[in-house]
């Protein structure tokens, strides 16, 4: 009971300040870009020195070391459109402030969007779905919602995946169905039969029509940026309510058109606060 609380408690303290469309606004803040910005410019990274972030086990079922680059700091710095690196810090941000704190990762997966991508869909399929399968069963005893930060080659949407339940939930910010990525949906599907079939549920009346695909009618961009930043507070939105399904129409508690630029800010907020306290600077 007391962790049910915890959980909560963190659950409210994140809602609040991710629909802030109901309550009352403070002025946008670039603190800690700014403090993050000086801390670089004092480094080698801006000449070409690159820094390493730990990414255990936990996280994507594997561990290695995350390079982060200029390249990475300044795609936030600048607004431009993140890639893997980025998403990945913020990944793990997730996974230490609201995941494991209030024991959300018996309930919530990410598998990472390196080894799970339309490019290495279309040049190595095998390998992917032998990947994905994998990280499923190794939590196979237990219903999860897993994250895949998908990544479309030149855009991020958000695959949330039940395998146990068949259902993938699927997020773009452009509006799109899986229809636009069909070899992306043949892969989804391959897996989640492979895993049904590896956990030997009878299938004499089942088939690939099973497997429940539900377009969410969540936030929309408004340009051609903010795809990777959306992504990210699909996941915090979900986390933050700790909540397994996923409504057709997104969450009442941070439902709206779009995300505001002070809605995306804060994402930067996040990441830069997160790499000050990791020391990555030093």
């Amino acid at each position: 009971m007391q962790q049910k609380k915890e959980v909560s408690n963190a659950s409210a303290r994140v809602k609040s300040s991710g629909a802030k469309k109901t309550v009352a606004r403070k002025k946008p803040t670039t603190k800690y870009r700014s403090c993050l910005r000086t801390f670089l410019e004092m480094t080698d990274i801006p000449t070409g020195g690159v820094r390493t972030v730990h990414m255990e086990v936990g996280i994507f079922g594997f561990d290695y070391d995350q390079m982060i680059s200029n390249e990475d700091f300044m795609q936030v710095f600048s607004h431009e459109e993140i890639g893997v690196t980025v998403v990945n810090i913020y990944i793990r941000f997730l996974y230490d402030k609201l995941m494991r704190p209030n024991g959300l990762d018996v309930s919530f997966g990410f598998l990472a969007p390196a080894t799970v991508n339309l490019g290495l869909i279309l040049s190595r399929p095998d390998t992917v779905t032998e990947c994905v399968l994998r990280i499923l069963m190794d939590n196979k005893d237990a219903e999860k919602l897993f994250f895949i930060p998908f990544n479309t080659g030149g855009h991020w949407l958000l695959l949330a995946i039940n395998p146990i339940r068949e259902i993938v939930y699927y997020l773009d910010s452009l509006g799109n169905d899986w229809t636009t990525y069909p070899d992306m949906k043949v892969l989804i599907d391959t897996v989640l039969q492979a895993f049904r079939a590896q956990r030997d549920i009878q299938t004499s009346r089942r088939g690939a029509n099973s497997i429940t695909w539900i377009k969410v009618a969540c936030p929309q961009q408004r340009n051609q940026i903010d795809c990777g930043y959306f992504m990210l507070r699909f996941m915090r939105d979900t986390l933050a309510l700790g909540r397994l399904k996923i409504p057709t129409d997104y969450f009442d508690e941070f439902k709206c058109a779009f995300y505001t630029k002070d809605q995306v800010d804060e994402i930067k907020e996040e990441w830069c606060q997160f790499m000050i306290k990791l020391n990555v600077c030093s």
